[in-house]
C-alpha cells in the first residue's frame, strides 16, 4: 500500500507547487500594476494640487473637490503601494541591529518578524473587513463635497492589510529557508 501512495503523494506535491509558483507569479504581477495604479494616483493628485493652485490665484475660483479627493488619494496610494515596498524590501527597518547578526540568526529574527507582521496584519484585515463590511450594510456616507458610501473609500484598507499578510507570509517562507 505504501509503494502506491508513494507516487500518488509526489504528484500531487509536484501539482501544488506548480500552483504554488502560478499563484505567486500572478500576485508579484498584481502588486506590480497595484504600484502603478498608485504611481497615476499620485501624478493626478499632483496635477490637480497644481491646477487648483493657479486657479485660486490667478481667477480666484479654486477646484473645491481637490482638497477632499486628495484626502482620499493619499488612503489608496498607501495600500495600492505598501506590499511592494515590502516586496522589494524598501520599509524601514533597523539595519544596524541586523547588521552585527551572522546570516542564520538575522534571517531568524526576519521570519520572526515577518510572522508576527503576518499575525498583525491579519487581525488588521479581519477588524477592517468587518467595519468596511458594516458600512455597507448600513449604507453609511460621507457628507463633504462628495456623498458617497463611506465603504466606497475605506475597502482599500482591508484590501492593503490582505495583500501585506501575503508578503509577510512569503517573506516568512523565504527567510526561514535560509536558516
Amino acid at each position: 500500500m505504501g509503494h502506491i501512495l508513494s507516487p500518488l503523494f509526489l504528484h500531487m506535491v509536484k501539482i501544488m507547487m506548480k500552483f504554488i509558483s502560478a499563484a505567486d507569479k500572478i500576485f508579484d504581477a498584481v502588486i506590480k500594476y497595484l504600484c502603478y495604479l498608485a504611481a497615476a494616483i499620485l501624478v493626478l493628485m499632483a496635477l490637480s494640487i497644481s491646477l487648483d493652485v493657479i486657479l485660486r490665484f490667478t481667477i480666484n475660483n479654486p477646484l473645491k473637490w481637490v482638497f477632499e479627493s486628495t484626502e482620499y488619494a493619499l488612503l489608496f496610494i498607501t495600500f495600492l503601494a505598501a506590499t511592494w515596498v515590502l516586496q522589494k524590501d524598501e520599509h524601514v527597518k533597523l539595519d544596524l541591529a541586523l547588521a552585527v547578526l551572522g546570516p542564520r540568526l538575522r534571517a531568524g529574527v526576519n521570519a520572526f518578524t515577518s510572522l508576527i507582521m503576518a499575525v498583525v496584519c491579519l487581525m488588521i484585515t479581519w477588524s477592517s473587513a468587518k467595519h468596511t463590511i458594516y458600512l455597507f450594510q448600513n449604507d453609511v456616507t460621507l457628507i463633504q463635497y462628495y456623498t458617497i458610501p463611506q465603504f466606497t473609500i475605506y475597502f482599500i484598507i482591508p484590501v492593503g492589510f490582505f495583500l501585506l499578510l501575503i508578503q509577510s507570509l512569503k517573506r516568512t517562507y523565504q527567510y526561514l529557508r535560509q536558516i
